[in-house]
């Protein structure tokens, strides 16, 4: 958010500098991410007026001005459509240097233009360095002195940028910064809003607002104001905006946009005209409703919205942003100025949903001031008859729920110095929370209860977070530098090495590793049906929905982030995380492991010379990868074995056994789990527990030299029942413990009528070799005699 101090000076007084407010918001928690210097006016802009105004002979769009500068008249040839006699406009004389915008300079100098003679240069605002408005000349203010600097008359402004954290919406707005100061530097703030506005009653509006969604809607005020004249807003409103970075707009929209930044409470005024029985309905949106916004886009709208309706149609998304047919324009009249309250979940869901965000919603969804729903509408309606000519004709309609009391905190004084490991008197403690507007409710020697203010309602909840407001009000600097005591890792060394190695071997046999959240949605944690709703980890005040539970597997942002790449048409991928997951165990405790998760899709080697693309991933590529890591971490005994899993298709599923234990499962994904990512070949994932890869024993290394003798190889094929798996047949081979078998692998599988139903036909190759001899053919035929007729 931006800030102007020239603008937050009218709220309090402040002698620090530019830099040492900066500093001490900072400190107090408040990060002052960037300092701006903006409204910097050169020297040689003076304010001037246009005594006349003829149209440029050899130009359709160019006009030749007569300007008064106070001590003479200068010929100005200018562009602009509002160059105007009678206006008072910024003249840069001849010799006035204004940056160019790449770090160097330019001079304004006597020129012709078009043949005719120009003596200087009238200035739009953006020309200025005060907005960006560049559509004509920048218009001042008849109370200026034709001839005198125009710097006199537009100070030098400092434009804070800071990052607002999302407990703190109360830091949204000039008023809520300058409580804190006065806090933190002392000084009196000023209340801008008045304590009432005059009303010229006419006509009966106690049916105006109806509120049929009280829960989310707990307090909707309105007024009606009439004769409204919109136009352009004063120099004074619209450099308010333009220097925070919100563009002018026109005098009516200004002010609400105005008010908003200055008490936080966002405002929206609706033309009357296109009310439909001149009513406010607050509802839920109806099933298959839509509006058009004010940014021209149509959204369809669901039932768990709310909207502001009138008697046929909503004319407003409650919280996020007014409808395109209902706002201000420049013939507008009679409007309703309403300040309302939205439940801040609501907003936030529907503005999430809709990919449509304000400065409304950003404020709403982080839960705005309910007591300064009221205030705002005063302030507003006050500069509507001010700067709009605006009649105020109805009293304040309010439609409100009972609220609800504010809550009460007891404190121990002792309580705060032990939590803040520092010395601070009772009476400063006090004299803290009462600046930052807690009120005792009762007093004793050793502690006091103190209500919280409405702003602070959403996230002081203890005393822990009383005195965390007395440490940023004190002084965070002013803690006791204490000596970081190390605590010892439940992770040994020897396990966080051997999880270093592991990441390096997935990393090597060509995986990317990702780092996902360990939240998401229970939508996504109970994808693939292996966990129910009651099987996972809630926190107890979740972010949002989309964050609520504990991620019970890896799956949900293995899918995620292959749904992501698949979007950005990145095809051909290869993931791993390792990471914690949580769920709950057979009694229903909460229980934390470790898991690996592996994700391929697309070609294993897409990058080739010739045009066609590399050989799709398949099963046997991820049990490759696993075979790959688990003999090079020397597994005594690993194997895989077909299972069925539902987040896997039934032919293309096997679980992962260490030690004779299930240790993980891997699979092509069914297409429940692919839906929607529009995938082009099958998605193939592994989950692995980490614990049982650790734990798992291992085998000794030994060498021996490498044979200098040649091979002898035989074939072997034989009919199978259709079940039969190939490490069975390699395991019962490598069993009957035959000499000089160096290996036997799997080169043909053939499945036909020929051979008969539920049966298959495999074939073998069998390489003997010895290490110190060559082997004859009559002692190789005795050893493949043995093979085939114990396979027969």
């Amino acid at each position: 958010m931006k800030l102007s101090l020239f603008r937050l000076k009218h709220y309090i007084d402040i002698s620090l500098s530019p830099e040492e407010l900066a500093n001490a918001l900072t400190m107090a928690g408040l990060e002052v991410e960037e300092i701006e210097t903006v409204g910097k006016i050169p020297d040689g802009v003076i304010v001037a007026k246009i005594i006349s105004r003829r149209k440029h002979e050899n130009s359709d769009h160019l006009s030749i001005c007569e300007v008064f500068t106070g001590s003479e008249t200068l010929q100005i040839v200018c562009g602009a459509p509002n160059c105007d006699t009678g206006n008072i406009v910024p003249l840069a004389t001849i010799g006035t240097v204004f940056p160019d915008g790449e770090g160097g300079t330019f001079t304004i100098k006597k020129g012709k233009i078009r043949g005719v003679e120009s003596f200087g240069m009238m200035c739009s605002a953006k020309e200025l360095g005060l907005s960006e408005d560049h559509k004509g000349l920048m218009l001042l203010p008849g109370t200026f002195e034709i001839g005198k600097p125009l710097q006199d008359y537009v100070p030098t402004d400092t434009v804070y940028t800071l990052e607002i954290t999302p407990n703190r919406p109360d830091w949204l707005s000039y008023w809520g910064v300058a409580r804190d100061i006065a806090a933190l530097v002392g000084g009196e703030v000023k209340f801008p809003a008045p304590e009432n506005v005059p009303v010229d009653l006419a006509g009966d509006w106690s049916n105006l607002v109806t509120v049929e969604a009280p829960d989310l809607c707990p307090l909707y005020t309105a007024r009606v104001i009439r004769n409204v004249k919109v136009g352009e807003s004063p120099a004074w409103l619209k450099a308010s905006l333009a220097a925070i970075g919100i563009r002018p707009i026109n005098n009516i929209v200004d002010i609400t946009n105005f008010v908003m930044m200055e008490l936080g409470e966002p405002l929206h005024v609706f033309d009357m005209r296109f009310l439909k029985g001149e009513r406010l309905v607050i509802r839920r949106a109806n099933e298959n409703e839509s509006i058009t916004a004010l940014d021209g886009k149509k959204y369809d709208l669901t039932t768990n919205d709310l909207v502001i309706a009138d008697t046929e149609k909503p004319v407003a998304i409650a919280g996020v942003m007014g409808g395109e047919y209902s706002g201000v324009v420049g013939d507008t009249t009679d409007v309703v100025l309403e300040s309302a309250w939205f439940d801040p979940a609501s907003v936030r869901a529907t503005s999430r949903r809709l990919g449509l965000s304000s400065e409304a919603s950003y404020r709403f969804e982080r839960g705005a001031d309910r007591a300064m729903i009221v205030p705002a509408s005063m302030r507003a309606a006050q500069l509507i008859r001010e700067l709009g000519s605006g009649n105020v004709v109805s009293p304040l309609i309010s439609v409100a729920q009972p609220e609800k009391p504010a809550r009460v905190i007891d404190l121990k004084y002792d309580r705060v110095r032990s939590l803040l490991g520092m010395d601070v008197g009772n009476r400063r403690i006090d004299d803290i929370l009462h600046s930052l507007g807690f009120a005792t409710v009762r007093q004793s020697e050793s502690g006091a209860s103190f209500s919280v203010p409405s702003w602070r309602d959403l996230d002081v909840m203890g005393p822990a977070d009383l005195a965390e407001e007395v440490a940023r009000i004190h002084g965070l600097d002013k803690l006791p530098d204490v000596p970081i005591k190390a605590t010892q890792s439940d992770i040994s060394g020897d396990a966080i090495l051997k999880i270093t190695h592991l990441r390096e071997q997935l990393a090597g046999v060509g995986l990317y590793e990702i780092v996902s959240n360990s939240m998401m949605s229970e939508a996504s944690a109970i994808r693939g049906g292996i966990f129910e709703p009651g099987d996972l980890i809630r926190p107890n005040n979740p972010i949002s929905l989309d964050l609520a539970v504990m991620r019970p597997s890896l799956l949900p942002c293995l899918l995620d982030a292959v749904r992501y790449n698949i979007a950005r048409k990145n095809y051909d991928l290869g993931f791993f995380e390792i990471g914690h997951v949580f769920c709950a165990n057979q009694e229903k405790y909460p229980e934390e492991r470790d898991e690996i998760g592996i994700a391929i899709t697309g070609c294993a080697h897409p990058e080739r010379y010739s045009k066609e693309r590399g050989q799709q991933y398949d099963f046997f590529d991820l049990k490759g990868i696993l075979e790959s890591v688990l003999t090079r971490r020397r597994l005594a005994s690993f194997s895989f074995v077909p299972a069925t899993d539902p987040r896997f298709l039934p032919t293309c599923c096997a679980e992962l056994i260490i030690d004779g234990k299930k240790a993980g499962v891997l699979g092509q994904a069914t297409e429940d789990l692919t839906k929607g990512m529009r995938l082009t070949t099958p998605l193939f994932i592994a989950l692995i527990q980490l614990d049982a890869l650790l734990s798992a024993s291992t085998k000794s290394e030994y060498y021996v030299p490498v044979s200098q003798f040649p091979s002898v190889s035989r074939d072997v094929a034989f009919i199978a029942p259709a079940k039969l798996r190939n490490q069975d047949v390699i395991d019962f081979i490598r069993k009957l413990h035959l000499p000089h078998l160096e290996s036997v692998s799997i080169f043909d599988v053939f499945e036909g009528k020929a051979i008969g139903e539920g049966k298959k036909s495999l074939a073998y190759s069998l390489v003997f070799r010895s290490p110190d001899r060559t082997l004859t053919d009559d002692e190789v035929n005795v050893l493949y005699e043995k093979v085939r007729k114990n396979l027969a």
